[in-house]
Order: C-alpha cells, then structure tokens, then sequence
C-alpha cells in the first residue's frame, strides 16, 4: 500500500470522529483488507438503502505502513509498545529527520488524526484497533473505563480486562482524553489468526458492531448476520476474563511455544506450555491462556487469565 489512509467516510449528520487503526503490527493484514471493505460497503450503503444515515466522520489508517509493507511485525520495534504520553511528547518535539522507522510512523498518524479533529471539529473521539494473533480465537480488549467495557462487550466477543496492566506503551494507554484533549473511547479486537481469511470477515463483523454500539449507525441497517458470526465463534468462550499474569520473553530466538495451544485454553499449574534459552517453562498457575507466542517476533509469550461474571459490569 502506498497510502497510510485506507478511506474516509463523512455522514450527513453531526457525529463523534471514529478512528479505526488496522496493520499496527505489519504481519496482520486482515484487519486493513477488512477496512477496505467496509469503506466500499458505506459508499454503496445510501443507494441501495436511502433511508441510511451515518452520524460524523470515520476514517481508517494503517498504523505500521513500512512493515505492513515488508510483512513483519515492525521494523525496528514494536510500534505498539510506543504509545506512552512521554514518548508521544518527545516525537512532537523532534523533527522529522531525526525520526526513523516507527517513529515516523506515530508522528504521521497524529498528524492526520489531529488534522481530522480539527476540520470535523468533534466532540467525541472513538478508537477502534484492529489485530490478529498468532493462534486462533476472537476477543476484545477494553480499557477500565465503563464505555470502553461495554462496547466491547456489545461486540459479541470475549472481554479481556487487566490486559493494559501487564504492558505498557499500546494504542488503547494513549487514546484518552488527557493526551487527545477530548472524550476518548478506545477498544482493541482480535480477529483470529494472522494467516485466516475468515478473519477478514470478523474484523468487518466487529467493526460494524462497534459502529452500532456508538450510535454513529442506526441498529436496524445493520444486518443481524454480522451479530451470528462473531456470536458463533464465541459461544462456548467466558464472556469476560481478566489477565492477571504475563510471561515476558526477551529473547525471541530462544522462545519456542509448546504446539497446538489456542487462546481461552484452560491450563493447570505445572503444565508445560514452551521452551526458553532450552530450559522448560511451566503454568505457574491454573487460569485460561491467552495469546500463546507463535511468531518470530514479540515480547508476549503468553498470558493467563480468569474468568468474572458478565453481571458484575452490567
């Protein structure tokens, strides 16, 4: 690609501006082919249906153009380990010269967001980030805030809370309102694996969802299969879990992941789930596994989680 803007769609009434990030991490091309489509089904929306309305602007971006380009993960680092209110401080002091790589990538999607901002002039910002994994299954990772939760709940797939507690520097640490100077929501979806073509489907299906939940699109122009597919996928799955332990690897040569664990696994205490610099790495506790690192690049070797009763957050 050579546009770091995927499309661009102002509705006819006033609305919050809904940023929706796919290819943040260059090895996870579902999410940015998903976009495309949706941005070809809202132009075609109003003629086949002339009673639709869309409330603000949204606009898709890919967040690491250069490793999407190449297909890796990033280039020089994780792009979304970047995003701490200090780092963002520091790259809006520099110029772009003295920036490289993922930097330049940050700055360049500031710019444009910040350029939205001011030409649409809302008054509510919404974030939605659009991921893939390197095992199977679908999940939504929210904030601590109450909106942020219940968005994704409405999503129709798992919840993962506590998830921003265990790393540091992602989109979902950045966007809020303190560092965007408006009400802020930000969400995270994962859309299966990297290398699934149905994950193309469930990204459009979550982001459709996520457009519904806000109020930017009325319920009832929203077809009900996309409800089916991500309802399906997640039926036997806990509604909501919470992260409380991650294992970090910082050598990514020397981590090799035990075969065939998929996200919400249930594990015991004592499994052995991988190898690291050639010594075993057990569970240290029972919990559900989540994330389990299968690709050459990243810090993540997995996470363990709990399940919590959806009541508590109704």
């Amino acid at each position: 690609m050579e546009n770091r803007i995927i499309g661009k769609y102002k509705g006819t009434t006033d609305g919050p501006l809904v940023v929706i990030t796919a290819g943040m991490h260059g090895n996870e091309p579902a999410g940015v082919k998903a976009l495309g489509l949706l941005f070809k089904m809202l132009e075609v929306e109003p003629v086949t249906n002339p009673e639709f309305t869309y409330k603000g602007e949204i606009i898709g971006l890919v967040g690491n153009l250069k490793a999407y380009n190449k297909g890796v993960r990033y280039i020089s680092k994780d792009i979304n380990r970047c995003w701490s209110s200090e780092h963002i401080h520091f790259l809006k002091t520099q110029n772009n010269s003295e920036l490289q790589d993922e930097d330049l990538e940050i700055k360049d999607m500031l710019d444009i967001i910040g350029t939205e901002l001011a030409t649409t002039k809302s008054k509510k910002l919404y974030l939605l980030d659009l991921h893939t994994t390197s095992s199977e299954g679908i999940f939504c990772i929210s904030t601590n805030e109450a909106e942020s939760i219940r968005i994704a709940y409405e999503i129709h797939a798992p919840v993962i809370l506590g998830l921003l507690y265990g790393i540091s520097g992602t989109t979902l640490h950045y966007f809020q309102e303190e560092n965007t100077g408006l009400p802020t929501t930000a969400i995270a979806f994962e859309g299966g694996h990297h290398d699934d073509p149905l994950s193309v489907n469930r990204c459009i299906a979550a982001t459709i969802n996520f457009m519904r939940s806000i109020g930017v699109i009325e319920a009832h122009d929203v077809s009900y299969k996309h409800d089916e597919i991500l309802k399906n996928l997640s039926e036997t799955l806990p509604k909501i879990v919470e992260v409380f332990y991650r294992y970090q690897v910082d050598e990514n040569d020397k981590w090799e992941m035990k075969p065939g664990y998929r996200n919400f696994d249930k594990i015991q205490k004592g499994t052995l789930l991988a190898i690291y610099k050639d010594e075993p790495v057990y569970a240290p506790f029972d919990g559900i596994l989540l994330m389990p690192l299968y690709q050459k690049q990243g810090n993540d070797g997995f996470f363990i989680a709990k399940e919590h009763h959806v009541s508590d957050y109704k």
